[in-house]
């Protein structure tokens, strides 16, 4: 089989690129996009390596390498708890998908299908392959959608925000129809009262905000949303403190027994922050 570099690097980045995003997801973690499209670079880059005579151990350095240059490139060292918890996710969801594709090449092994040394290689057309990548982020998109919120429906929560010393406690709805995210980092957001918000920030200072476009049966529009320094959100055994989110202020009062509406990944999800009781 003839092998094409460029095609090697490109199928290669995207397949890693998907698999980092859903270690993201399962972490419950905020990594900005630039890093996961780096870190995916470096795996379709280290996908030429099938094109060296190595050695058996040479794939046994070099396979491990990657991986750990990956996972530091997306998610950092940090502490070496969350640098173990990011290298455990990507390692589950490299294993899934390699586990996946070696069943798919074994025992129904498409035409121009290469699977070696945890490269893949699918001999494509460029519209072919463009298809398949859509393909495959509708469905992580169509999955995150209808997988995550179900038990978290139309439950409240004690939510505290903080930032430069100053506190705001206050109900939260758990809101399956809020699905908003930070469109840059790909942050859940919590929609509040817009006077509690207010709160959070002294007098006459500017407010440093990120733009959060939404859309309702009502039409289309955008919110102004900053990241707190932390929240403690707390509940019937769950108790989650993160730094990993937005807060956005609502355009309308919010009416009832809540003051806030929570992205439901914040309940469903465990971060390294997040710790169930």
């Amino acid at each position: 089989m003839e092998v094409y570099a460029d095609v090697l690097v490109i199928l290669n980045y995207v397949v890693n690129l998907l698999c980092l995003l859903a270690a993201g997801k399962l972490l419950g973690r905020v990594v900005p996009r630039w890093r996961l499209c780096t870190a995916a670079l470096l795996g379709g880059l280290g996908s030429l390596s099938i094109f060296l005579p190595l050695p058996s151990w040479g794939w046994l350095v070099l396979k491990p390498a990657l991986t750990l240059g990956m996972t530091a490139c997306a998610f950092g060292f940090g502490t070496g708890r969350r640098f173990l918890h990011a290298l455990g996710a990507v390692l589950a969801v490299s294993f899934l998908f390699a586990g996946v594709l070696l069943a798919l090449y074994l025992f129904l092994p498409p035409a121009g299908m290469l699977f070696y040394n945890g490269t893949v290689y699918f001999d494509l057309s460029p519209l072919s392959l463009l298809a398949g990548v859509a393909a495959a982020y509708l469905l992580v998109r169509l999955a995150d959608r209808f997988l995550v919120g179900r038990r978290a429906k139309g439950l409240l929560y004690d939510l505290t925000l903080w930032r430069a010393g100053r506190r705001v406690t206050l109900k939260a709805l758990a809101d399956t129809g809020n699905r908003l995210q930070e469109p840059f980092s790909g942050a859940p957001v919590i929609v509040c009262d817009g006077s509690l918000v207010e709160r959070l920030w002294p007098p006459g200072e500017e407010v440093p905000f990120r733009v959060i476009p939404f859309q309702t049966v009502a039409g289309e529009g955008a919110l102004r949303g900053f990241q707190p320094d932390g929240i403690l959100l707390q509940g019937p055994q769950l108790h989650v403190e993160t730094r990993d989110v937005y807060i956005a202020a609502s355009p309308k009062p919010l009416a009832g027994a809540f003051q806030a509406i929570l992205n439901p990944q914040l309940v469903e999800r465990q971060g390294d922050f997040y710790v169930r009781g």
